[in-house]
């Protein structure tokens, strides 16, 4: 593990990877999907049987496909903005301090782009799920924050960072200890 300069003597800098590539992908997908339902809802010539329960005439069918493609706009213009968002984050790393945590969101759309964490209200620190970890999971007192496995960039496991966070929360709980 490799401290960091920049943030402090005492602090441990982890880098992260930035999600653009499935952000962007979503949203090209979204696009597609967009485009494709609008042609659909302007040329339909015919009706629509939905999983032959739902018989649609030619003018239900045509405000079903505009309906999908709204949505499906929607849902790409969700994922550039997500992306603008994570981009507007100037570090996009893990600092960990002596008193505290700090990492980017996970929910790019909330007015705080990075969570701060005291170590001193730090719970647990798991993986989830544990069969197949997709994330490492900081619980404190009254909630717990996600960061996803693939922001974590080369060189960096999930054991090694996780091993990381408990190691100075022990120190932040042992130092009030130690202390008086």
């Amino acid at each position: 593990m490799k401290p960091s300069n920049e943030a402090g003597g005492d602090a441990l800098e982890i880098p992260l990877r930035r999600p653009y590539g499935v952000l962007l992908l979503s949203a090209l997908f979204f696009a597609v999907c967009a485009a494709v339902l609008a042609h659909r809802a302007l040329t339909n010539d015919r009706g629509l049987i939905l999983n032959g329960i739902i018989p649609l005439e030619r003018g239900g069918a045509d405000v079903f496909y505009a309906v999908l493609a709204l949505l499906s706009g929607a849902l790409c213009a969700l994922g550039l903005v997500g992306a603008a968002r994570l981009a507007a984050v100037k570090e996009f790393r893990i600092l960990l301090g002596p008193r505290s945590i700090t990492f980017p969101s996970i929910h790019p759309f909330r007015a705080a782009r990075e969570v701060t964490v005291l170590l001193d209200r730090v719970e647990a620190v798991e993986m989830q799920p544990p069969a197949r970890p997709v994330a490492l999971s900081i619980r404190e007192d009254d909630r717990a924050h996600s960061i996803p496995l693939r922001w974590l960039a080369e060189g960096w496991s999930a054991q090694e960072v996780g091993g990381a966070i408990i190691a100075r929360v022990r120190q932040a709980q042992a130092s009030p200890r130690a202390g008086g």
